[in-house]
């Protein structure tokens, strides 16, 4: 009897045994543990200024969306579309305005086990979901009000139909393959880093796929015509300025930062958790490459190609923050899980036991102050609390007034420090009002969001763009000081 027949016939034992269905109801439990860790912690953080702006643009009616979209020059419009959608369903509550971000979240464990099945077979596909449904960094993002829930939904999506238009070329997964591309460039920029992944595939396995480069070109082409209005209508734009200038170039190590951060979540207070996890993450990756070299290739491509490309543009000007590249996450999942569900220790241990050190440090990282989102709900419920007539309250900058007015209920009147580059000066805006509340960020470095460090220096230190306004401060008899998670509170007295 061949190998082949000895497998049909231990498949066949298997079904008859019901193995299939415990392989289902496998599917199920893992699918159910997604939602689980995401949906019950919905609620549980301050929305942030990005989940501002996508709250308060998706709101409006869509000439507006995407005028503002198109002024902001971050994003291509899909997500803000498909999110005005989204709230009109669920509300714009904190758990209305999360859920559709958690279940694409869901979906994006579904699809890992979809690719994982087809690239090396169930066993794979199943390790690869449980390990991307305790993943606490895609369980963060699932929190995020934003795209990226999105992007690696698609990215997972549109590597299943690349791999099927190698394999079995058929028009439906040459149609799939081009609507995912099409919805991953119109989601977010750096879907066009799929194509350049899957080009650089295609040269080093050219002569095994020698009639795919044309066709594939073509629909990239396609995918690409759907774009080219946003990119031209955004080069025309009277201001060429893009919201991003916070980003700092990236070190050397931030790079190990980054994958340290898709794999477990960056945080080294962290560290004895994060680094057994790293190191089986790190042979199970050594050990995928046992495996059949094609498909392999393909997720090591994917995985780390995005977080080189990016570094090396970004020593000219920064683009490089984790959250945009978050969509590596499904590769590095499923390359650890090819790893090790070669060996029966790894799937009945080692696979088991890298999702209960994952799942660890999503539980420790639900306390973390460096996972924690700035506290505009808090900041706007003191002031409230404390308020009295007459009062004004000074914001620092318009990108902290779109989450702090979600949740600002008070009377006083809300003014700006600063419009992009414009200070207003301090007497105009303050006016005679008697007492002025002074709302400031507290800066954090946001490369590796959602891991936002802490630091112990003043805000002011941080920020002496607005010196009018910290000698206001400061020359005058403060009332009330707080500071809260990534915000700093000053009631003074205008006694001028």
């Amino acid at each position: 009897m061949t190998n082949d027949e000895l497998r049909m016939q231990r498949e066949n034992v298997m079904r008859d045994f019901g193995f299939e269905t415990l392989n289902l109801k496998l599917e199920t439990l893992i699918l159910l543990l997604a939602a689980v860790l995401r949906f019950p912690i919905l609620a549980r953080q301050s929305i942030a200024f990005d989940e501002g702006f996508s709250l308060a643009v998706s709101s409006k009616p869509l000439p507006f969306l995407l005028k503002a979209i198109l002024s902001d020059g971050v994003h291509p419009p899909l997500f803000y579309i498909l999110f005005k959608g989204a709230l009109a369903l669920f509300g714009t509550t904190e758990f209305g305005a999360r859920f559709f971000t958690a279940a694409l979240s869901i979906l994006g464990v579904a699809a890992i086990f979809l690719l994982g099945k087809t690239l090396f077979g169930r066993r794979v596909g199943l390790a690869a979901a449980l390990l991307l449904a305790v993943n606490p960094v895609h369980i963060w993002l699932a929190q995020e009000a934003r795209m990226y829930s999105l992007l690696s939904l698609l990215a997972t999506l549109n590597f299943w139909f690349f791999w099927q238009t190698l394999h079995r070329p058929r028009r439906k997964y040459w149609v799939g393959l081009w609507l995912t591309a099409t919805l991953l460039i119109t989601t977010h920029y750096f879907g066009l880093l799929m194509p350049a992944i899957q080009f650089f595939y295609l040269a080093f396995r050219l002569k095994k796929h020698p009639r795919t480069l044309i066709p594939w070109t073509l629909t990239q082409f396609a995918a690409g015509l759907v774009l080219l209005p946003w990119l031209i209508a955004t080069a025309l734009r009277p201001v060429k300025s893009f919201g991003i200038a916070f980003l700092v170039r990236p070190t050397p190590a931030d790079m190990l930062f980054s994958v340290w951060n898709m794999v477990t979540g960056f945080d080294p207070s962290l560290w004895m958790i994060a680094l057994p996890a790293l190191a089986v993450a790190a042979i199970g990756i050594i050990l995928a490459w046992k495996r059949p070299a094609a498909p392999t290739l393909l997720l090591t491509l994917w995985a780390f190609a995005p977080v080189v490309l990016v570094w090396v543009v970004s020593q000219q000007r920064s683009f490089y923050a984790d959250r945009y590249l978050s969509f590596t996450i499904p590769a590095l999942m499923l390359l650890i899980a090819v790893g090790w569900t070669q060996f029966s220790a790894g799937r009945k241990i080692i696979i088991p036991l890298m999702g209960i050190f994952l799942l660890a440090n999503h539980l420790f990282l639900l306390n973390a102050p460096t996972f924690w989102k700035d506290n505009w709900r808090g900041a706007a419920k003191f002031i409230a609390a404390h308020e009295q007539p007459g009062d004004v309250i000074v914001l620092r900058s318009p990108h902290i007034e779109l989450p702090f007015d979600y949740y600002y209920r008070g009377q006083a009147e809300r003014r700006l420090a600063t419009f992009n580059l414009d200070i207003y000066p301090v007497a105009e805006t303050v006016g005679d009002a008697p007492r002025v509340w002074m709302v400031m960020p507290y800066t954090r470095r946001p490369t590796h969001y959602p891991s936002q460090p802490l630091t112990d220096t003043s805000v002011w230190v941080l920020d002496d763009e607005i010196p009018e306004w910290q000698h206001f401060v400061e020359s005058h008899p403060t009332l009330i000081h707080r500071r809260l998670l990534g915000a700093e509170i000053w009631q003074v007295a205008n006694d001028e």
